[in-house]
């Protein structure tokens, strides 16, 4: 894998993993707020996609030559769940 691919498969990462854990933070929100109205959304949103998006990377670089395949599915998906949100949230 060249470094171009492999600085690729990490951006793809960064994008991934904290759009998935966006998209868990956004479940939560929804699943406790009945009971707990005043659920921080905004502190627990930024502390998750950071993580999110070191986790992506990590994962990036510990897949080796395969990164850029699974990163690229996986961050389609993250995506196509963001717009599946959005048109339904509508």
């Amino acid at each position: 894998m060249t470094g171009n691919d492999k600085r690729i498969a990490r951006g793809l990462g960064w994008v991934a993993g904290g759009g998935l854990l966006l998209l868990v933070n956004f479940a939560v929100a929804l699943a406790v707020s009945p009971q707990y109205p005043n659920y921080p959304v905004q502190p627990t949103s930024f502390v998750l996609f950071a993580a999110g998006a070191f986790g992506g990377m990590w994962a990036a670089d510990k897949l080796g030559n395969r990164a850029l395949k699974v990163m690229g599915l996986t961050t389609g998906v993250v995506l196509a769940l963001f717009l599946l949100l959005f048109v339904l949230s509508r």
